[in-house]
């Protein structure tokens, strides 16, 4: 398949579980190497697919560029989770192909970003990810633009957030 800007292949649920999947193993990778991280081991609370691939899956017309995937940990530690780091992992052979941009990925790429986040006693995840997207946080306000789908936890698997 010819390298393209976008994918314009529908996202199924078997997609999303495959998205979930290739984001929690560079996470785990990721605790192993980047140290301020790994103190979020084991505090992951919510996972969700985000911007122009949410979108995507929306309404089928956005075309996919890039998969991004939004991690939500219960804050905590010391020190907050990297939050202007983002990581990027192949996907891995697709039927959405490769960005032409992204030498070096057999398939289209993936953005992780994290955030730590305030959690109240009893608080459902979904809940505490809304009102960390009703802030001011600059992050908060770009990414509340476009809709948020649920990667994680696997009740709410595929339900909208925003």
């Amino acid at each position: 398949m010819e390298p393209a800007n976008r994918s314009y292949e529908l996202l199924t649920a078997a997609d999303l579980e495959k998205i979930e999947s290739v984001a929690m193993r560079s996470l785990a990778a990721i605790f192993d190497r980047a140290p301020v991280a790994g103190l979020y081991r084991g505090r992951l609370i919510l996972l969700a697919l985000a911007q122009g691939s949410a979108l995507h899956y929306l309404d089928g017309r956005n075309g996919i560029k890039d998969f991004d995937v939004w991690a939500f940990f219960e804050a905590g530690p010391s020190k907050r989770f990297p939050h202007r780091k983002r990581w990027c992992v192949d996907f891995g052979p697709s039927r959405f192909g490769r960005h032409p941009d992204d030498a070096g990925y057999s398939g289209r790429r993936l953005d992780l970003m994290g955030r730590s986040i305030d959690v109240m006693s009893g608080e459902a995840p979904e809940d505490a990810v809304r009102r960390w997207l009703g802030t001011r946080a600059k992050s908060a306000i770009a990414v509340r633009r476009k809709p948020m789908f649920c990667l994680l936890p696997r009740r709410s698997f595929g339900e909208r957030i925003i």
